[in-house]
């Protein structure tokens, strides 16, 4: 699972809005709606591309005094993440296989949440 945090300054009540707000415009599937964090679902099975496989997460955010710290949790979920990983570990003498791999399931997702927090 990847993780990550960043502080923001605004109060937790107007950044929960402006991540809802950010998220339906990123195509995500809010799944979970309840106080202080948001989990949500992302991407498809049906896809050809990397940074639209299947992810699921969560968004937690707490305040801290005049701060906001939110923090995240993201993973690529179901059969594309297991197939990834026996790609990877079965080619692992060919080099670009796992780097790819890597990518997909590291790499991008993490790029997805921080290109999130950008735009509160």
């Amino acid at each position: 699972m990847i993780t990550g945090r960043k502080m923001v300054d605004r109060n937790p009540a107007d950044t929960l809005d402006r991540l809802k707000l950010a998220m339906s415009g990123g195509n995500f599937e809010i799944t979970e709606n309840a106080d202080g964090s948001i989990s949500f679902k992302h991407g498809t099975y049906m896809t050809q591309s990397a940074p639209l496989l299947p992810k699921k997460g969560t968004i937690r955010v707490e305040g801290k005094g005049e701060r906001t710290e939110v923090s995240y949790e993201i993973d690529v979920t179901g059969f594309p993440r297991y197939w990834m990983i026996f790609i990877g570990v079965l080619f692992c003498w060919a080099i670009f296989p796992p780097i790819l791999v890597y990518r997909a399931l590291v790499h991008h997702p993490r790029r997805l949440m921080e290109n999130l927090l950008q735009g509160i």
